[in-house]
């Protein structure tokens, strides 16, 4: 292999930064476009990107949704399955058991929010069209969007 003052005296430094060049103003644009083009949730008042879990009742997590496994995620939507969490605060919300049951989510109505593009509306529906645990439908939904 020829030393940087030989490479440099042929006429392969060019090809070298040439390339070196390319490949810095690719991994530049490639960054650039996912960062301005990243797509948000609400959740809890926080804004957060493809969460684990997210939860309807942030004061004291009764209703949770974890385990999600997204399946797709854009300014359109973002879809995805998860388990649905449901305390039934017997005989108090610390003490209670939770149900739970498999879902698929919907993530919905994009508005932008602190300059950023953000999914602000949840639905849910369990995979079996079965009741939710501690409900009487087997579909749920609510807005996401921060308080405030």
């Amino acid at each position: 292999m020829k030393n940087f003052k030989e490479l440099r005296r042929s006429k392969g430094w060019i090809v070298v930064l040439a390339t070196i060049v390319g490949i810095s103003l690719g991994a530049y644009a490639f960054v650039n476009r996912a960062v301005s083009t990243q797509v948000y949730v609400t959740n809890c008042d926080m804004q957060d990107y493809k969460p684990e879990s997210i939860t309807k009742f942030c004061a004291d997590g009764g209703v949770t949704i974890a385990s999600i496994e997204w399946e797709s995620w854009s300014k359109n939507g973002a879809s995805g399955k998860g388990i649905y969490y449901a305390n039934d605060c017997e005989p108090s919300c610390a003490e209670g058991k939770f149900h739970e049951a498999n879902v698929v989510i919907t993530l919905s109505k994009i508005k932008s929010i602190n300059g950023k593009p953000t999914l602000t509306f949840i639905d849910v529906a369990t995979e079996d069209k079965k009741e939710l645990p501690l409900s009487d439908s087997w579909q749920d939904g609510w807005p996401l969007e921060l308080a405030g």
